[in-house]
């Protein structure tokens, strides 16, 4: 057997640090922890997202603890994986006086020693790096390794922690301060290393922010744009990357080579994908956010219909594996994501293919089928996890929408698309960009369709929110000479665009009539449910502010039943929410209150801006008289909502009396220093905080703790005393809405009622409560 030369005394092949270390403490210490616990820990993550320095800090920071040091082995320049014991045995000092050196005499020399290996930049040689690490590991019981590597090694007892860009403001962090996040720092850091007199102040610091969110803290992408601010101002380095990524090509020329210039560091993580990964990567660089596997499978299969399910998921799991995208898991969905310079490497790809145009063209078709898809579903319980979709999915939407706004022939595939995002623009107080896509494609779409009278509703409906009523009565006009081109089925269309705009314009008996016209049309042509619900509601809340009760309630009455029924959440929820109004007005506040907390807990859901708004203002309302500090807190809650919306409650003729009979009468109870402290408060909250206080969950909680018997509790009215004996029979709510000639909402109301007064959870309770009633 061949000797070994003795290593030198020196316990550490580690480089030293040339620039300051900026954050990451966390993944320090998590990553300090793994390496501790377990044996192969492997640093995963996109070229330039600082894995290897990463590696070299925890290196650093655990070399006391090691008795025979840390060993840094890189591997980048290496070409020929049989060389890698070879490296190895070069950084640890050993040498072999035979002609080869080999895994026999490295793992002799490491059997007994108690050391790290870092094992930097794996990728290219990954499945010899992974049989050699596994070699070792096995036969070196005192061994850690710990790689960095843009892909996992994939062998038994690896460790994986990805490693992700730093943490960049996000875009309301403005008046953020620089050294608050991460990247920024870090970027700060190396622009003074090359620009030492530069001002952070005024435009250049809001520039600053802003290429920091651009380059999304990939620690690579920030230094080289550092180093362009020898010759240009933050401002212009900014417009410049916003057009050229490849602005970014100049670096530091004694950084390895792909570390030079962004371009070479993203063309070295191309070199190791598949043919397929690389069309894949160039398809999924048509999409501007995360994306979903069915979409993914949409854009692929139109590009390769050979292409199954299982072969697309295995390449888009081959380059999560690479660091080209990213899997989050969102409501249980999984989202895949691709940095932003990758994304415009991947389009420059697709750009040079000639597959630009149609590879949008099946993006923008994807969107218009998905929103088909949850139109047909939208009277279901996944209604909310659908809406939820669509939020996650806004920027995609967008890049759809542009596309059909340029594209010749997209026009009306995209005015589609834009008018069944009505409902979400109304959901999250996106009324401006909706309608701004509704106008710029209406005008392209001329042809006489549903589809462009659809989109004329639609732009009809968010005008009339926004309170812009020359554009909504323009808008609901040219709907109607439209629609009596078309058959008459598609006559509510324009009726229900019409009723719109007198709603906000404050006539309320032509509104009713509008909107019966547009659901005479939908019950004698069997219309959709979904749109059969929505008028009733409408009809609803017409005749509500019309001063019709009765009316009103019996309207909302039909639409709940239909929504309840099916699991819908989101018209529901604005039935609720009037229908408390209505209740209130008739003189019944508990019940009123009642309708709307089941109203808020539904928007809460919803995640819906727009009505978590008026229901904070009904409940302020309502809270006037017997509790005005909270009322005055939920005033300034809904204005802080209002704020984010480009509309107002004053749009509405039928509520802004309301809103200005409390704010008048909480100012006179409580005076002008207690109202202005109490709304301050609220507008300080942010949405969650302001649900809970006009749900009056705080107290629910504490009183939830003290078990609540009914001995001693205010009585039961006679009303609420039969229905709940009725109950004790065992008949539904329907039963007892037959037998005393009530509504159905009434004895619901009534039922919810007792057992609130009873401290009562289920109708189970009321019923022993009324036998032993009985027999007392």
């Amino acid at each position: 057997m061949s000797q070994l030369a003795p290593a030198p005394a020196i316990s550490s092949s580690l480089p030293a640090e040339l620039t300051e270390f900026i954050g990451r403490r966390q993944d320090r210490a998590e990553v300090r922890q793994l390496v501790t616990e377990g044996r192969l820990v492997t640093l995963t993550g996109l070229g330039g997202v600082g894995k290897t320095r990463l590696a070299l800090r925890v290196a650093r920071e655990l070399q006391r603890s090691v008795r025979d040091g840390v060993w840094f082995v890189p591997l980048a320049e290496l070409s020929d994986p049989l060389l890698i014991p070879e490296a190895t045995g070069a950084v640890l000092g050993i040498h072999d006086r035979s002609s080869q050196f080999g895994m026999i005499r490295l793992t002799e020399y490491l059997r007994e020693r108690d050391l790290i290996l870092v094992l930097d930049n794996c990728e290219h040689l990954i499945e010899h790096c992974a049989v050699i690490a596994d070699t070792l590991l096995r036969t070196c019981p005192r061994l850690r390794i710990l790689a960095t590597s843009r892909e996992p090694l994939r062998i038994s007892g690896e460790v994986i922690h990805p490693v992700g860009p730093l943490a960049v403001p996000d875009a309301s962090a403005d008046d953020a301060s620089l050294h608050d996040h991460e990247a920024v720092r870090f970027f700060v850091e190396r622009v003074r290393h090359v620009a030492p007199g530069l001002d952070f102040d005024g435009e250049n610091r809001a520039a600053v922010l802003e290429i920091c969110r651009h380059l999304e803290g990939i620690p690579l992408a920030l230094e080289l744009a550092a180093t362009r601010l020898r010759a240009m101002s933050p401002v212009e380095l900014l417009e410049r990357l916003r057009a050229h990524w490849e602005l970014l090509d100049l670096g530091d020329r004694n950084a390895p080579a792909r570390h030079r210039t962004m371009s070479a560091c993203i063309e070295w993580s191309y070199a190791q994908c598949s043919p397929a990964e690389r069309r894949m990567w160039a398809l999924l660089s048509s999409f501007a956010s995360g994306v979903e596997i069915d979409a993914i499978e949409h854009v692929t299969r139109g590009d390769d219909p050979s292409a199954t399910p299982e072969s697309i998921a295995l390449r888009a799991q081959a380059l999560v594996d690479k660091s080209i995208l990213t899997a989050e898991f969102v409501d249980g969905r999984t989202q895949f994501r691709m940095h932003e310079v990758l994304r415009q490497f991947g389009a420059a790809h697709l750009a040079i293919a000639g597959s630009t145009a149609p590879i949008r063209q099946r993006v923008l078709d994807f969107y218009v089928s998905l929103l088909g898809r949850i139109d047909e579903d939208w009277m279901s319980p996944r209604q909310i996890r659908w809406m939820r979709r669509v939020r996650r999915e806004d920027a995609n939407i967008r890049i759809a929408l542009e596309y059909a706004c340029m594209e010749h022939g997209a026009a009306t595939a995209g005015l589609e698309l834009a008018a069944r995002m009505r409902k979400y623009a109304m959901a999250y107080g996106a009324f401006t960009e909706v309608r701004y896509w509704l106008r710029r494609l209406t005008a392209l779409a001329t042809d006489d369709s549903l589809v462009c009278l659809r989109g004329l509703r639609a732009g009809c409906v968010l005008a009339a929110i926004q309170g812009d009523r020359e554009s909504s009565a323009a808008l609901a006009s040219e709907a109607r000479e439209l629609a009596d081109r078309l058959p008459l089925e598609a006559t509510w269309l324009a009726d229900q665009a019409t009723g719109w705009h007198l709603m906000f314009l404050g006539d309320h008996e032509g509104c009713v009539e509008s909107h019966g016209r547009a659901l005479a049309t939908l019950l004698e042509h069997g219309g959709a449910l979904r749109d059969i619900a929505e008028t009733h509601m409408l009809i609803g809340m017409a005749r509500g502010f019309a001063g019709d009760l009765t009316g009103a309630a019996e309207s909302h009455e039909m639409s709940l039943e239909i929504c309840e029924s099916s699991g819908e959440s989101w018209c529901r929820s604005f039935s609720l929410w009037h229908l408390g109004l209505v209740v209130w007005a008739s003189g019944d506040l508990v019940m009123a209150l009642d309708l709307e907390g089941k109203s808020l807990a539904l928007k809460r859901r919803l995640s819906e801006r727009l009505g978590v708004a008026l229901c904070l203002e009904a409940c302020a309302w309502m809270h006037a008289a017997g509790a005005p500090v909270r009322a005055a807190t939920l005033l300034g809650a809904a204005d802080h909502l209002w704020r984010f919306m480009a509309t107002s409650l004053e749009v509405l003729p039928g509520l802004t009396s309301l809103r200005q009979r409390c704010e008048s009468a909480l100012r006179e109870s409580l005076g002008p220093d207690a109202y202005e402290a109490a709304y301050a408060a609220g507008i300080a909250m942010d949405e969650d905080a302001a649900i809970g206080c006009a749900l009056n969950e705080e107290k629910k909680m504490q009183a939830s703790a003290v078990p609540v018997t009914a001995s001693g509790l205010a009585r039961l009215t006679r009303r609420e005393q039969q229905i709940a004996e009725l109950v004790a029979t065992g008949l539904t709510n329907q039963d007892i809405a037959s037998k005393l000639t009530l509504s159905r909402r009434t004895v619901e109301g009534h039922v919810e009622k007792a057992l609130t007064k009873l401290g009562f959870t289920s109708r189970t309770q009321l019923a022993v409560w009324v036998s032993d009633q009985s027999r007392s």
